[in-house]
Protein backbone atom coordinates (compact mmCIF):
# COMPACT_ATOMS: atom_id res chain seq x y z
CA UNK A 1 0.00 0.00 0.00
CA UNK A 2 1.39 3.37 -1.02
CA UNK A 3 1.57 6.28 1.44
CA UNK A 4 0.72 9.78 0.32
CA UNK A 5 3.22 12.35 1.46
CA UNK A 6 0.98 15.43 1.87
CA UNK A 7 2.41 17.45 4.73
CA UNK A 8 5.76 18.38 3.13
CA UNK A 9 3.92 19.53 0.01
CA UNK A 10 1.56 21.71 2.03
CA UNK A 11 4.46 23.20 3.90
CA UNK A 12 6.21 24.01 0.63
CA UNK A 13 3.12 25.76 -0.75
CA UNK A 14 2.66 27.72 2.46
CA UNK A 15 6.25 28.85 2.31
CA UNK A 16 5.85 30.04 -1.26
CA UNK A 17 2.71 32.02 -0.35
CA UNK A 18 4.46 33.53 2.66
CA UNK A 19 7.34 34.70 0.48
CA UNK A 20 4.96 36.44 -1.91
CA UNK A 21 3.22 38.20 0.98
CA UNK A 22 6.55 39.46 2.30
CA UNK A 23 7.54 41.05 -0.98
CA UNK A 24 7.73 44.88 -0.61
CA UNK A 25 6.03 46.82 -3.40
CA UNK A 26 8.07 49.97 -4.11
CA UNK A 27 6.16 53.17 -3.31
CA UNK A 28 5.54 55.72 -6.01
CA UNK A 29 7.90 58.66 -5.44
CA UNK A 30 6.15 61.82 -4.31
CA UNK A 31 6.00 64.53 -6.94
CA UNK A 32 7.77 67.82 -6.20
CA UNK A 33 5.54 70.38 -4.50
CA UNK A 34 4.12 73.03 -6.85
CA UNK A 35 4.86 76.74 -6.62
CA UNK A 36 2.71 79.66 -7.75
CA UNK A 37 4.16 82.93 -8.91
CA UNK A 38 3.26 85.44 -11.60
CA UNK A 39 3.65 88.98 -12.88
CA UNK A 40 1.35 91.23 -14.91
CA UNK A 41 1.58 94.35 -17.03
CA UNK A 42 -0.76 96.71 -18.84
CA UNK A 43 -0.78 95.80 -22.52
CA UNK A 44 -1.41 99.28 -23.94
CA UNK A 45 -0.90 102.61 -22.12
CA UNK A 46 -4.14 103.82 -23.73
CA UNK A 47 -6.11 100.82 -22.45
CA UNK A 48 -6.04 100.64 -18.64
CA UNK A 49 -8.43 97.67 -18.63
CA UNK A 50 -6.35 95.04 -20.47
CA UNK A 51 -3.47 93.17 -18.81
CA UNK A 52 -1.17 90.31 -19.74
CA UNK A 53 -0.26 87.73 -17.08
CA UNK A 54 2.96 85.69 -17.01
CA UNK A 55 3.25 82.60 -14.84
CA UNK A 56 6.58 81.82 -13.19
CA UNK A 57 5.20 78.75 -11.42
CA UNK A 58 6.90 75.33 -11.23
CA UNK A 59 6.08 71.65 -10.64
CA UNK A 60 2.42 71.77 -11.57
CA UNK A 61 0.05 69.78 -13.73
CA UNK A 62 -2.92 72.17 -13.76
CA UNK A 63 -3.12 75.95 -13.62
CA UNK A 64 -6.11 78.17 -12.91
CA UNK A 65 -6.44 81.95 -12.96
CA UNK A 66 -9.21 83.87 -11.17
CA UNK A 67 -9.34 87.55 -12.12
CA UNK A 68 -11.65 88.80 -9.35
CA UNK A 69 -14.51 89.62 -11.73
CA UNK A 70 -16.01 86.10 -12.01
CA UNK A 71 -13.73 85.37 -14.97
CA UNK A 72 -11.30 82.41 -14.99
CA UNK A 73 -8.67 80.96 -17.31
CA UNK A 74 -6.63 77.76 -17.63
CA UNK A 75 -4.12 79.27 -20.04
CA UNK A 76 -0.47 79.40 -19.17
CA UNK A 77 -0.05 83.13 -19.80
CA UNK A 78 -3.45 84.70 -20.41
CA UNK A 79 -4.47 88.21 -21.42
CA UNK A 80 -7.58 89.61 -19.72
CA UNK A 81 -9.73 92.69 -20.22
CA UNK A 82 -11.69 93.98 -17.23
CA UNK A 83 -15.12 95.44 -17.96
CA UNK A 84 -15.30 97.99 -15.15
CA UNK A 85 -12.93 100.05 -13.06
CA UNK A 86 -12.37 98.80 -9.53
CA UNK A 87 -10.03 96.79 -7.31
CA UNK A 88 -9.46 93.19 -8.43
CA UNK A 89 -7.78 90.39 -6.48
CA UNK A 90 -6.16 88.18 -9.10
CA UNK A 91 -5.41 84.65 -7.86
CA UNK A 92 -3.18 82.05 -9.54
CA UNK A 93 -3.57 78.46 -8.30
CA UNK A 94 -1.36 75.55 -9.39
CA UNK A 95 -1.88 71.84 -8.65
CA UNK A 96 0.48 68.89 -9.13
CA UNK A 97 -0.38 65.23 -9.91
CA UNK A 98 -0.65 64.42 -6.18
CA UNK A 99 -3.24 67.22 -5.70
CA UNK A 100 -0.87 69.41 -3.75
CA UNK A 101 -1.54 73.06 -4.58
CA UNK A 102 -0.05 76.53 -4.26
CA UNK A 103 -1.56 79.99 -4.67
CA UNK A 104 -0.45 83.57 -5.22
CA UNK A 105 -2.63 86.68 -5.14
CA UNK A 106 -1.92 90.17 -6.49
CA UNK A 107 -4.13 93.25 -6.64
CA UNK A 108 -4.95 95.32 -9.72
CA UNK A 109 -6.44 98.73 -8.99
CA UNK A 110 -8.17 100.39 -11.95
CA UNK A 111 -9.06 103.76 -10.45
CA UNK A 112 -11.98 105.41 -12.22
CA UNK A 113 -10.74 108.93 -11.50
CA UNK A 114 -7.38 108.15 -13.10
CA UNK A 115 -9.04 106.63 -16.16
CA UNK A 116 -11.62 109.28 -17.05
CA UNK A 117 -12.40 112.81 -15.93
CA UNK A 118 -14.18 115.85 -17.29
CA UNK A 119 -14.20 119.63 -17.06
CA UNK A 120 -17.14 122.03 -16.88
CA UNK A 121 -16.42 125.56 -18.13
CA UNK A 122 -18.79 128.56 -18.33
CA UNK A 123 -19.29 129.76 -21.92
CA UNK A 124 -21.36 132.40 -23.69
CA UNK A 125 -25.11 132.43 -23.15
CA UNK A 126 -24.93 131.40 -19.52
CA UNK A 127 -24.18 127.81 -20.45
CA UNK A 128 -21.72 125.26 -19.11
CA UNK A 129 -19.50 123.35 -21.56
CA UNK A 130 -18.38 119.83 -20.68
CA UNK A 131 -15.25 118.20 -22.06
CA UNK A 132 -13.81 114.71 -21.65
CA UNK A 133 -10.37 114.50 -20.02
CA UNK A 134 -8.83 111.07 -20.64
CA UNK A 135 -5.94 109.32 -22.38
CA UNK A 136 -8.04 106.30 -23.24
CA UNK A 137 -9.66 105.64 -26.60
CA UNK A 138 -13.46 105.85 -26.29
CA UNK A 139 -16.15 104.32 -28.45
CA UNK A 140 -19.09 106.19 -26.88
CA UNK A 141 -19.93 108.74 -24.18
CA UNK A 142 -23.06 109.19 -22.12
CA UNK A 143 -23.54 112.31 -19.99
CA UNK A 144 -26.12 112.61 -17.22
CA UNK A 145 -26.23 116.12 -15.74
CA UNK A 146 -28.47 115.30 -12.80
CA UNK A 147 -31.19 117.73 -13.86
CA UNK A 148 -33.06 115.40 -16.18
CA UNK A 149 -30.88 116.20 -19.20
CA UNK A 150 -28.54 113.74 -20.89
CA UNK A 151 -26.24 113.82 -23.92
CA UNK A 152 -24.05 111.57 -26.06
CA UNK A 153 -22.06 114.45 -27.60
CA UNK A 154 -18.32 114.81 -27.15
CA UNK A 155 -18.56 118.35 -25.69
CA UNK A 156 -22.16 119.18 -24.75
CA UNK A 157 -23.34 122.58 -23.52
CA UNK A 158 -26.24 122.97 -21.07
CA UNK A 159 -27.84 125.58 -18.82
CA UNK A 160 -28.27 124.99 -15.08
CA UNK A 161 -30.32 126.89 -12.53
CA UNK A 162 -28.15 129.27 -10.48
CA UNK A 163 -27.55 128.31 -6.86
CA UNK A 164 -28.45 124.66 -7.41
CA UNK A 165 -26.15 121.65 -7.15
CA UNK A 166 -26.42 118.57 -9.38
CA UNK A 167 -24.76 115.15 -9.37
CA UNK A 168 -23.37 114.78 -12.90
CA UNK A 169 -21.85 111.63 -14.34
CA UNK A 170 -19.95 110.65 -17.48
CA UNK A 171 -20.01 107.06 -18.71
CA UNK A 172 -17.22 106.30 -21.20
CA UNK A 173 -17.10 103.01 -23.11
CA UNK A 174 -13.90 101.77 -24.79
CA UNK A 175 -13.78 99.90 -28.12
CA UNK A 176 -13.42 96.63 -26.16
CA UNK A 177 -16.55 97.38 -24.14
CA UNK A 178 -14.89 98.41 -20.89
CA UNK A 179 -16.69 101.10 -18.91
CA UNK A 180 -15.33 103.99 -16.83
CA UNK A 181 -17.63 106.33 -14.92
CA UNK A 182 -16.75 109.74 -13.49
CA UNK A 183 -19.08 111.40 -10.97
CA UNK A 184 -18.86 115.07 -10.06
CA UNK A 185 -20.93 117.61 -8.15
CA UNK A 186 -21.66 120.59 -10.42
CA UNK A 187 -23.37 123.96 -10.32
CA UNK A 188 -24.12 126.61 -12.95
CA UNK A 189 -20.51 127.88 -12.92
CA UNK A 190 -18.56 124.61 -12.89
CA UNK A 191 -17.45 121.65 -10.79
CA UNK A 192 -17.89 121.80 -7.03
CA UNK A 193 -15.09 120.27 -4.95
CA UNK A 194 -15.81 118.36 -1.75
CA UNK A 195 -13.03 119.39 0.66
CA UNK A 196 -14.40 117.68 3.77
CA UNK A 197 -11.71 115.01 3.91
CA UNK A 198 -8.84 117.35 3.04
CA UNK A 199 -8.21 118.47 6.61
CA UNK A 200 -8.09 117.24 10.21
CA UNK A 201 -11.59 116.57 11.48
CA UNK A 202 -12.71 116.89 15.10
CA UNK A 203 -15.81 117.42 17.24
CA UNK A 204 -16.27 119.05 20.64
CA UNK A 205 -17.77 115.90 22.17
CA UNK A 206 -18.15 112.47 20.62
CA UNK A 207 -20.39 109.47 21.01
CA UNK A 208 -19.78 107.66 24.30
CA UNK A 209 -18.27 104.79 22.30
CA UNK A 210 -15.75 107.05 20.57
CA UNK A 211 -15.35 108.32 16.99
CA UNK A 212 -15.13 104.83 15.45
CA UNK A 213 -18.33 103.59 17.09
CA UNK A 214 -21.16 102.55 14.77
CA UNK A 215 -22.72 105.95 15.56
CA UNK A 216 -19.51 107.86 16.31
CA UNK A 217 -18.50 111.19 14.80
CA UNK A 218 -16.66 109.63 11.85
CA UNK A 219 -20.03 108.57 10.45
CA UNK A 220 -20.78 112.24 9.85
CA UNK A 221 -18.15 112.39 7.07
CA UNK A 222 -18.11 108.82 5.72
CA UNK A 223 -20.08 109.65 2.58
CA UNK A 224 -22.88 107.25 3.52
CA UNK A 225 -26.23 108.92 4.31
CA UNK A 226 -27.51 105.70 5.85
CA UNK A 227 -25.08 105.99 8.77
CA UNK A 228 -25.15 108.79 11.34
CA UNK A 229 -23.42 110.56 14.19
CA UNK A 230 -25.42 110.29 17.42
CA UNK A 231 -24.57 112.27 20.54
CA UNK A 232 -26.25 111.62 23.88
CA UNK A 233 -26.92 114.31 26.45
CA UNK A 234 -27.00 117.03 23.81
CA UNK A 235 -27.09 120.52 25.35
CA UNK A 236 -26.41 122.88 22.44
CA UNK A 237 -22.62 123.05 22.70
CA UNK A 238 -21.68 120.71 19.85
CA UNK A 239 -19.25 121.88 17.19
CA UNK A 240 -17.74 120.14 14.19
CA UNK A 241 -14.36 121.43 12.96
CA UNK A 242 -12.05 120.89 9.99
CA UNK A 243 -8.47 122.20 10.12
CA UNK A 244 -6.41 122.49 6.92
CA UNK A 245 -2.65 122.72 6.49
CA UNK A 246 -3.08 125.53 3.97
CA UNK A 247 -6.02 127.97 3.96
CA UNK A 248 -8.85 127.13 1.56
CA UNK A 249 -11.86 129.09 0.31
CA UNK A 250 -15.12 127.30 1.12
CA UNK A 251 -18.41 128.59 -0.28
CA UNK A 252 -21.05 126.01 0.62
CA UNK A 253 -21.86 123.03 2.82
CA UNK A 254 -24.49 120.34 3.08
CA UNK A 255 -26.27 118.62 5.96
CA UNK A 256 -28.19 115.36 5.66
CA UNK A 257 -30.89 114.29 8.10
CA UNK A 258 -30.62 110.85 9.69
CA UNK A 259 -33.09 108.00 10.01
CA UNK A 260 -34.72 108.41 13.43
CA UNK A 261 -37.14 110.92 14.90
CA UNK A 262 -36.86 114.49 13.61
CA UNK A 263 -36.65 115.83 17.20
CA UNK A 264 -32.96 114.88 17.10
CA UNK A 265 -32.26 116.90 13.92
CA UNK A 266 -30.19 120.11 13.92
CA UNK A 267 -32.33 123.26 14.01
CA UNK A 268 -30.04 126.25 14.64
CA UNK A 269 -26.37 126.59 13.75
CA UNK A 270 -23.66 128.86 12.41
CA UNK A 271 -20.54 128.32 10.34
CA UNK A 272 -17.32 130.17 11.21
CA UNK A 273 -13.88 130.56 9.66
CA UNK A 274 -10.54 131.25 11.34
CA UNK A 275 -6.83 131.26 10.58
CA UNK A 276 -5.59 130.75 14.16
CA UNK A 277 -8.36 128.76 15.83
CA UNK A 278 -8.99 131.64 18.25
CA UNK A 279 -10.47 134.50 16.28
CA UNK A 280 -13.55 133.53 14.29
CA UNK A 281 -15.52 135.13 11.46
CA UNK A 282 -19.15 134.13 10.98
CA UNK A 283 -19.79 132.96 7.43
CA UNK A 284 -23.34 131.63 7.68
CA UNK A 285 -26.15 131.50 10.23
CA UNK A 286 -29.27 129.36 10.06
CA UNK A 287 -32.27 129.46 12.43
CA UNK A 288 -35.42 127.30 12.58
CA UNK A 289 -34.32 124.87 9.91
CA UNK A 290 -36.58 121.87 9.39
CA UNK A 291 -35.67 118.63 7.61
CA UNK A 292 -39.02 117.45 6.31
CA UNK A 293 -37.77 114.04 5.18
CA UNK A 294 -35.40 111.39 6.47
CA UNK A 295 -32.07 111.18 4.59
CA UNK A 296 -32.75 114.64 3.16
CA UNK A 297 -29.69 116.60 2.00
CA UNK A 298 -29.89 120.40 2.09
CA UNK A 299 -27.23 122.65 0.56
CA UNK A 300 -26.32 126.03 2.06
CA UNK A 301 -24.37 128.53 -0.05
CA UNK A 302 -22.66 131.51 1.56
CA UNK A 303 -20.75 134.46 0.18
CA UNK A 304 -17.06 134.00 0.98
CA UNK A 305 -13.90 134.88 -0.92
CA UNK A 306 -11.40 134.53 1.96
CA UNK A 307 -9.28 131.48 2.64
CA UNK A 308 -9.32 129.99 6.15
CA UNK A 309 -7.38 127.21 7.85
CA UNK A 310 -10.23 126.41 10.25
CA UNK A 311 -13.93 125.94 9.56
CA UNK A 312 -16.25 125.27 12.49
CA UNK A 313 -19.94 124.38 12.42
CA UNK A 314 -21.56 125.29 15.77
CA UNK A 315 -24.84 123.43 16.25
CA UNK A 316 -26.61 125.46 18.91
CA UNK A 317 -30.03 123.78 18.96
CA UNK A 318 -31.84 120.70 17.73
CA UNK A 319 -35.58 120.05 17.53
CA UNK A 320 -35.84 119.42 21.26
CA UNK A 321 -34.65 115.88 21.98
CA UNK A 322 -31.93 114.99 24.46
CA UNK A 323 -30.13 113.24 21.61
CA UNK A 324 -28.53 114.83 18.54
CA UNK A 325 -28.27 113.08 15.20
CA UNK A 326 -27.01 113.96 11.73
CA UNK A 327 -26.15 111.64 8.83
CA UNK A 328 -23.71 113.70 6.75
CA UNK A 329 -21.76 116.97 6.69
CA UNK A 330 -19.90 118.17 3.60
CA UNK A 331 -17.80 121.30 3.20
CA UNK A 332 -17.57 122.47 -0.40
CA UNK A 333 -15.33 124.65 -2.52
CA UNK A 334 -17.14 126.45 -5.34
CA UNK A 335 -15.64 127.21 -8.76
CA UNK A 336 -13.86 130.57 -8.74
Amino acid sequence: MKKLIIFPLLLLLAGMISCKEDEVVPEKPEAPKPTADFAFEQVDPNDPFTYSFSSNSTNYKEIRWEFGDDSVSAEENPTHTFVFSGIYNVVLRTTNEDDYWAEKELVIDINADSVVNFTATPVAGGKLKFDLVADIETDSLFWDFGNGETSTEMSPEISLDPGQFYNASLRAVTPKGSVAIANRLICDIGIVQDITLGGRYSVSRDHDGGPEHAEGSLKLIDGNPETKFLQGGYNGDLWVQIEYIDPVVAGAYTLTSANDDYSRDPKNWNLQGSNDGQNWTELDNQVDQNFEDRYQTVTYIFDNHDAYKFYRLNITANEGAGLFQCAEFQLLKLPQ
